[in-house]
C-alpha cells in the first residue's frame, strides 16, 4: 500500500513533466507556423497571424496553470480535506521528505507532522482549487486548439496561405 502511495506520487510528477513538455513543442511548432507566415508572403496583416498568436499566448498560459496544478501533490493537498486519515501519513518519513520538498518547501519536515502543521505551511485553507480549474483549461484549450487547427488547415487547403 505505501509503495502504491508512492508511486502515485512519483506518477504524477511524470506527468507534470510531460505535460510540461508537451506545452514547449506546442509552443514551438506555433512559433515556426508563424515564423513561416510572416516571411514566406505579404501575410502580416492576415487573420492567421492573428490566430496563431492568440494560440501562442493561450498555450503559454497552459504552462502557468500545469504548473500550479501540479505544485502541490496531490497526495499532500488530500492532507487538508482528509487530515490524519490522508495517504501522506502511510509513508516512511524519507518518502515524505522527499514529497514535502517537492511542494517547494526546502525546510525539514517534523518527524510526526500534523495535518494542521501542513496546511499552514503550506497555506492550503486559502489555496484556490487548481485540480478544478486545470481540468476545466484543459477542456478549454483542447476545444480552442482544435477548432484553430481545422481553421488553419482549412484555410491552408484552400489557399495554401497566399493571397
Amino acid at each position: 500500500m505505501k509503495n502504491e502511495l508512492f508511486h502515485s506520487f512519483i506518477k504524477e510528477q511524470k506527468l507534470y513533466r510531460i505535460f510540461s513538455q508537451i506545452a514547449k513543442y506546442v509552443s514551438i511548432v506555433f512559433l515556426i507556423i508563424y515564423l513561416y507566415l510572416l516571411f514566406s508572403s505579404s501575410y502580416t496583416a492576415s487573420p492567421l497571424i492573428v490566430v496563431i498568436n492568440y494560440l501562442a499566448i493561450l498555450t503559454s498560459i497552459s504552462g502557468i496553470i500545469t504548473f500550479k496544478y501540479y505544485e502541490i501533490p496531490s497526495i499532500l493537498l488530500a492532507v487538508f480535506t482528509e487530515g490524519e486519515l490522508s495517504p501522506f501519513f502511510q509513508l516512511n518519513s524519507e518518502e515524505r521528505q522527499f514529497v514535502w520538498r517537492k511542494a517547494g518547501r526546502e525546510d525539514l519536515l517534523p518527524q510526526d507532522p500534523t495535518p494542521d502543521y501542513i496546511s499552514n505551511h503550506l497555506h492550503l485553507y486559502d489555496r484556490y482549487p487548481w485540480k478544478k480549474i486545470g481540468k476545466i483549461y484543459a477542456v478549454i484549450y483542447l476545444v480552442v486548439i482544435l477548432s484553430s487547427i481545422f481553421y488553419l488547415t482549412s484555410v491552408y487547403i484552400e489557399t495554401g496561405f497566399q493571397n
